[in-house]
């Protein structure tokens, strides 16, 4: 395994950049060496902070050997294009997720990393949260034998810098299924061990009905198993600082459960109960992710998640959309190939 820190670009120093920043300077497998966005000012004043280069030409810092790797992270109609043009110029790649906005661009950007033969990965943050990881280390040593239903809220108050956030845009953003909502149904897949076959989703404007998404979903998962998630979130609750998550997996011989800071993952068997400790604490999420990335890109583990998934976590959410669209339940076969332009 080399030891020389993976040099390390970021695309777009919006408010999730600055949890990859804090990543970095957190390990030492990599080091931010420069900055790129379209506000000029801002990524200068960054850079400054980060004692990194500033760059005002994005194919020039693509050129600069320096850089390695790039994490974009910038609104999600550019990650296709931006995953594309890093790629090609030869540099590992960490997109915020989505992958994209569709499950074709999803495939095309996969397809290009393994043509160049470089790691691409995706950020599914909730895969190294303590009660993501907790929990399934659990369902692994089979603390309630087969996961059959899982049910998963994540809810709070306004985070959007304001109306004209691109978030609340769904052509730009995708919609909340797309945006938020992939954290969800990514983590059913990953505890469940298998992909969705159905979605029927639900929606609220809960912060105003001029909004042009939902900030509230309702979203309900069928697998080929006979499993199924219902998940929730939201980001229009009352008062703005309310801020909770609640997760439950009912296997075939117990019951895990995990409220946000208030325990750590419980499981209810015939045998008894157990625990499996949390805390709390988002401060190691961004951390762990970053070590995973630069663990691929140096060939000594595999991306998380598998790539399959994160193009899997795009399709759901562009059935999740035509679900909230039309009102009926999609199967994603339909919704592929409707949402692709196929």
């Amino acid at each position: 395994m080399s030891e020389q820190p993976l040099g390390v670009a970021i695309v777009g120093v919006g408010g999730i950049a600055l949890e990859h920043m804090t990543a970095l300077r957190s390990t030492n497998l990599a080091n931010l060496v420069a900055v790129f966005d379209l506000d000029t000012d801002r990524a200068e004043e960054i850079a400054h902070v980060e004692r990194c280069e500033h760059f005002s030409d994005l194919d020039a810092m693509l050129r600069a050997e320096l850089v390695e790797a790039v994490i974009v992270c910038t609104p999600n109609i550019t990650h296709a294009e931006l995953g594309r043009k890093v790629l090609r110029a030869g540099k590992h790649l960490l997109m915020e997720k989505p992958l994209a906005m569709t499950d074709d661009d999803a495939q095309d950007l996969v397809d290009l990393a393994e043509e160049r033969e470089l790691t691409l990965a995706v950020g599914h943050s909730h895969r190294f949260s303590d009660q993501g990881v907790a929990i399934d280390e659990a369902i692994r040593a089979g603390a309630v034998g087969t996961p059959r239903f899982i049910r998963v809220v994540i809810n709070g108050g306004w985070i959007w810098p304001g109306w004209q956030a691109w978030v609340l845009n769904p052509e730009l953003s995708g919609g909340h299924s797309m945006h938020n909502g992939v954290h969800l149904t990514d983590m059913a897949s990953w505890w469940l061990g298998e992909k969705a076959e159905s979605v029927f989703s639900v929606g609220q404007h809960a912060t105003s009905a001029a909004m042009g998404i939902y900030d509230y979903l309702a979203i309900e998962l069928g697998f080929p198993s006979g499993a199924s998630a219902v998940l929730e979130v939201s980001r229009g609750e009352r008062p703005r600082s309310a801020n909770y998550l609640e997760i439950t997996v009912v296997g075939s011989e117990g019951v895990l459960t995990r409220e946000w800071d208030a325990q750590g993952v419980l499981a209810w068997t015939e045998e008894g109960s157990a625990a499996w400790g949390t805390t709390g604490s988002g401060a190691r999420t961004f951390v762990r992710e970053m070590e995973s990335f630069v663990a691929a890109a140096r060939g000594d583990a595999p991306v998380v998640p598998p790539l399959e998934f994160a193009i899997h976590a795009v399709a759901v959410a562009q059935a999740s959309e035509r679900s909230l669209a039309t009102g009926t339940t999609v199967r994603l076969a339909e919704s592929t190939s409707d949402q692709s332009g196929k």
